[in-house]
């Protein structure tokens, strides 16, 4: 079952109480990581299929979704970053040569080994591999060494015209994790987080198509 919730209005509700934020304090704390296979010919993709929601990650057994407002401006710079670097959105997964995929992690209840990247396996949602075609499991040809921890975004780039099989694992080309504080202001969060995602996208020059 498909659940639409407000991307940061539970995390909104304890931090209620708390100052303000100082905006230069937070783009300063705000952590962006990314990794990439380097055998992978970023030039050689042309489109993409990007959903239009966010998975949350949280203590729900059914797949929650976000697509509020501050959920669209979210995948928009994912989506903008994209065109910019010279690839095309799809709207059939099944035509798009990368797939792209962005959870938020409102919970660490799943998270039970942060060495373990395949973390959502198991996890209600789209972000299984056979949800892509036909692959039985992730493929990380990079070392994944960051922590996962409430409050941030995670993008994966998948190669979706790696063979598929039964037993074939599905390659992820390029990881973007993003993560700092949070405030009481919805704004502000998700101004933060377009923030990261242009940040990741400049600090990843490879990724380009032209």
């Amino acid at each position: 079952m498909k659940r639409i919730i407000p991307l940061f209005a539970a995390v909104c509700m304890f931090a209620a109480c708390e100052k303000g934020p100082d905006m230069g304090k937070l783009d300063s704390n705000y952590l962006v990581y990314t990794n990439y296979d380097k055998s992978a010919k970023f030039d050689s993709f042309e489109t993409y299929y990007l959903p239009d929601s966010i998975l949350v990650i949280g203590e729900s057994k059914t797949a929650v979704y976000s697509s509020d407002t501050g959920s669209l401006e979210i995948i928009n710079a994912f989506a903008n970053n994209m065109s910019a670097n010279g690839y095309i959105r799809v709207d059939d997964r099944e035509e798009a040569d990368l797939g792209l995929q962005v959870s938020y992690v409102e919970s660490t209840y799943y998270l039970t080994d942060y060495n373990y990247p395949q973390w959502w396996w198991g996890y209600p949602g789209y972000w299984g591999a056979p949800y892509w075609g036909n692959w039985y499991d992730w493929y990380y040809p990079y070392a994944v060494t960051y922590s996962y921890s409430t409050g941030s975004f995670l993008g994966e780039l998948l190669n979706l015209d790696a063979p598929e099989g039964a037993s074939a694992k599905l390659p992820v080309l390029w990881t973007c994790y993003m993560s700092g504080f949070l405030s009481d202001s919805n704004k502000v969060n998700t101004k933060l987080a377009v923030q990261a995602v242009d940040q990741a996208f400049a600090q990843s020059a490879y990724l380009k198509n032209k």
